[in-house]
This record gives C-alpha cells, sequence and structure tokens, in this order.
C-alpha cells in the first residue's frame, strides 16, 4: 500500500504528536508507563481467584469473557504431518486493545489422522478423555510495584482419543482469554497460533502433540513490551509449558 504526500503528512504528524506528549510526561508519569516486571503464574484450579492490590478500582479498566469456543466445529485444515492433521483455527486473536474479543466464532484446534490424505470423521474417533483446563495469569508491573495490566487466559485441550483402537490424539485444543485488567495509559494485545504438531508415538500407533503459542503485548507512550508464552500438549495428555 502507498501513501500520498497527504497521507504521509498526516503519519508525520500523529508520530510527532506521541513524541510531543512523551516529552511533556514527568519523571514520576515516565515510570508509571514503564514496564519493569513480567511475571506468568499458573492458577490452580481449586483455589478461588484472589484480588490484586493495583490502583483504585475507579481507576481500572476491566473486561471478562463467559463464552468459550464451541467444540463441535471442526475448522480448516491448518497443519499436516506425514499421517496426521491438524483442523482448527491457526490464529486467531484474543484480546484487541484491552477488550476480549468473541473467540465463539473460532473452532479448536483438533489433531486426528488422515487416511489416503483425507482427515477421518471425529465421529469415527472414541475414548476422549475429559476436558482439561490449565489456567495462567500475566501481570505486568511498573518501577513502582503497581501490577499496571493483568491478562488472564486458559488452555483447554481433550486427549486419548483413537481412531479404530489405535492412536492417542488431541481435540478441542484451545486458548481463550478470562479477564482482562489494565490501569489509564495502557493498551493490551494478545494473539494465539498454533506453532505445529508432530506424532510423538509410531507410524502404527501415533502420538499427536501440538505446540501453541500466546503473544502478548502491552504498550504505553513510553515502551512497548512484547512477550510469548509456548505450551506443549500430546494425545497422552502430557502437559507443559515451554
Amino acid at each position: 500500500m502507498t501513501l500520498n504526500f497527504k497521507g504521509i503528512g498526516i503519519v508525520l504528524v500523529m508520530s510527532l504528536i506521541g513524541v510531543a506528549q512523551a516529552q511533556e510526561l514527568s519523571h514520576s508519569e515516565i515510570k508509571h508507563l514503564t514496564i519493569s516486571k513480567v511475571v506468568t503464574k499458573e492458577i490452580p484450579q481449586h483455589f478461588p481467584s484472589l484480588s490484586i492490590d493495583v490502583l483504585p478500582a475507579s481507576n481500572l479498566i476491566e473486561d471478562s469473557v463467559e463464552e468459550s469456543p464451541d467444540p463441535d466445529k471442526t475448522g480448516k485444515v491448518i497443519a499436516l504431518a506425514k499421517d496426521l492433521v491438524a483442523l482448527g483455527e491457526d490464529i486467531y486473536k484474543l484480546v484487541i486493545k484491552g477488550k476480549p474479543t468473541n473467540t465463539t466464532t473460532y473452532a479448536p484446534i483438533s489433531v486426528i489422522p488422515r487416511v489416503n490424505g483425507q482427515p477421518v470423521d471425529l465421529l469415527d474417533t472414541e475414548f476422549w478423555s475429559h476436558p482439561v483446563k490449565k489456567t495462567y495469569e500475566v501481570n505486568y508491573s511498573n518501577p513502582y510495584g503497581i501490577i499496571v495490566a493483568s491478562f488472564r487466559y486458559s488452555v483447554l485441550y481433550s486427549y486419548n482419543g483413537s481412531y479404530n483402537d489405535k492412536g492417542s490424539y488431541l481435540t478441542g485444543v484451545q486458548i481463550i482469554p478470562e479477564s482482562v485488567r489494565t490501569v489509564f495509559g495502557f493498551d493490551f494485545t494478545a494473539t494465539m497460533k498454533l506453532g505445529g504438531i508432530q506424532n510423538q508415538g509410531t507410524k502404527l500407533n501415533p502420538i499427536a502433540a501440538a505446540t501453541l503459542l500466546i503473544e502478548h503485548t502491552l504498550s504505553s507512550l513510553v515502551v512497548s513490551n512484547t512477550r510469548v508464552d509456548t505450551f506443549f500438549v500430546t494425545g497422552r495428555g502430557e502437559f507443559k509449558k515451554l
């Protein structure tokens, strides 16, 4: 896409405005809008949520998600291995400008066998486990020790599915946003991506595996911080944050 002289002028003006705004900030305001620490922790499922002391509630912007993707959606072919195929969505936005997106429009990922070059019908698979849920929270702190943004999300999956009494496959693999909290002056975005699939077993008895990536960025007038959390899950139920 090319910009005409008017378009270039607008971009330059907006850039100069941003620089000018940053220069007008006091030292304490700059420190407030700076990120000095980022911590990701797992939230145990059997413990209630703990409140976080950040700024007064009137200064917080919070959004949460009550819905989750439909596990019955199969989606499109997004990755291939020798005898495996991944169906679903390989990339989708979790949070845009501090607000969780409606993830119900996206199909969760399934890693299943393919026969004669085609994925098998999920209705022909069996012995699936109950859905497993792992919840994580990312907290961003400024130099004053104040948590300026907190993002909670969950990784969900079902494993141990078999086809013709063989293999261990995956379905319902997804990352969903639970809640986002930010203080004024920060923008937050997050995206989920499929990193790849592989066979952890043998050709006769495959064990499906998938790598999930969640990229999240917190930015202000003076800083932008991007991090990637990586997760690995297999058809035997093995789960690891890399």
